[in-house]
């Protein structure tokens, strides 16, 4: 991205203005990865800081001649969590392979597909588990209400109002991190 680019070289210019500029630019898909990640806000915060600190430190070292910036700031935001998450008890929540898809792609269509469905996941596994159960046989096995119904020993009637109030549940949430109107 050529804006980047510009401001990149101003930053190594030495103008502390580019840098507020980047971090502008950038630091909101940082921590909106970090809390997809399991990051807590103020932790979230903290990581997003720590995040542009290393960045402002080895800055000089980014090539563009060997890829774009969103790229590079990915594999900086995944070593900041990897460490973060090496002192925590339980390290596995952190996913790499996550951290490098979602900085891979350029503003394209695939990147902002992939951020609303680790958003819709995120979402998911805040609800009761029988709803989310609901949601997984309707929407992943494909099962209709009335095989749902069967599986799990259900009155149809009480499988339709429960994946209504998932989906409204899942409205809410979504809109809450900026995906819904």
């Amino acid at each position: 991205m050529s804006k980047d680019k510009d401001i990149i070289a101003r930053c190594l210019d030495g103008e502390a203005a580019a840098f507020d500029e980047l971090y502008a630019t950038h630091a909101g898909r940082v921590k909106g990865f970090l809390l997809r990640s399991g990051f807590d806000p103020a932790d979230a915060d903290d990581q997003t800081q720590e995040v542009f600190l290393r960045v402002y430190k080895s800055l000089k070292t980014y090539d563009p001649q060997r890829g774009g910036f969103r790229p590079w700031l990915g594999a900086v935001v995944r070593n900041v969590a990897r460490r973060y998450w090496s002192k925590r008890k339980q390290p596995e929540s952190f996913d790499p392979q996550l951290a490098m898809q979602m900085f891979e792609a350029p503003d394209g269509q695939s990147a902002s597909q992939r951020e609303e469905l680790n958003a819709l996941r995120q979402a998911i596994s805040k609800l009761d588990g029988e709803r989310a159960q609901l949601l997984r046989l309707r929407y992943v096995e494909g099962l209709t209400t009335r095989a749902i119904a069967k599986r799990i020993n259900m009155p149809e009637s009480t499988v339709r109002l429960r994946l209504g109030e998932a989906r409204s549940q899942l409205a809410v949430a979504m809109r809450s991190m900026g995906f819904l109107n």
